[in-house]
């Protein structure tokens, strides 16, 4: 069994999935999400950076802003926010280093860039933008909840080592499965799982776990079908 631990619309949309696939899976969202209603002053030539699907839903909820200009991380981000009437994307990128490299060019560097993010952001991007003198602005239009227990079903099937597989979409779903699995006295039960990240950044704080390299388990693309295959893969969850 494969637990799931993105936030429940997401979750409930991977296991089906999944199902499909004959692998039986548990969801417990580990993060949840808060909108944070806030107004927020743009000049003309502001570009917003929209890296979620969590900042779309929050900026749907926000007044007067379909027409701003926006770089997106991820094809899923973009067709949501077209979707709901966003139409000036100068730019979509798989992930925030090719995002990077497209504000590097000599025609992005200098321009105005405004990061809309949650209260928990990608500190990796962060650094690349001081690194290489990008100027911008950080919004915060969302809050970041990290769950404070785990679900009975999933304490009882841990317990009986069935969870033989964990999914992780975010670096703040590792920290607070390990978090929660300490507090539960429960972390050697982590010695008999697998860990699929949907990125390479993801997986990083399993590094301090120093599982086997077999263990952690990345996907090759940061999107949910890669990861789906992936996990299909994986004969210990068939």
């Amino acid at each position: 069994m494969i637990l799931i631990t993105r936030p429940i619309n997401d979750s409930i949309e991977l296991q089906k999935q999944l199902k499909k696939k004959n692998i039986q899976s548990l969801i417990d969202p580990l993060t949840s999400f808060k909108f944070i209603n806030r107004k927020i002053k743009l000049n003309e030539n502001d570009i917003c950076i929209c890296a979620s699907q969590r900042c779309v839903e929050s900026l749907v909820q926000l007044k007067n802003i379909n027409n701003i200009s926006l770089i997106v991380v991820g094809i899923k981000v973009e067709k949501l926010l077209r979707k709901n009437n966003f139409k000036k994307i100068l730019f979509t990128a798989l992930d925030t280093k090719e995002l990077i490299k497209w504000m590097r060019k000599k025609n992005n560097q200098y321009r105005d860039y405004i990061y809309l993010s949650g209260s928990i952001a990608n500190d990796e991007f962060i650094t690349d933008l001081k690194k290489f003198k990008i100027s911008f602005r950080r919004k915060i239009i969302y809050q970041t909840i990290l769950k404070k227990t785990f679900n009975r079903d999933t304490i009882k099937n841990l317990k009986q080592n069935k969870i033989t597989g964990v999914v992780f979409y975010s670096k703040s779903s590792v920290k607070t499965y390990f978090r929660l699995l300490k507090k539960y006295n429960m972390i050697h039960f982590s010695d008999n799982q697998q860990f699929f990240a949907l990125s390479l950044r993801i997986s990083e704080p399993l590094k301090k776990y120093k599982f086997r390299s077999s263990v952690v388990k990345i996907s090759p693309k940061p999107e949910q079908r890669s990861m789906i295959s992936l996990i299909g893969k994986s004969k210990r969850l068939i």
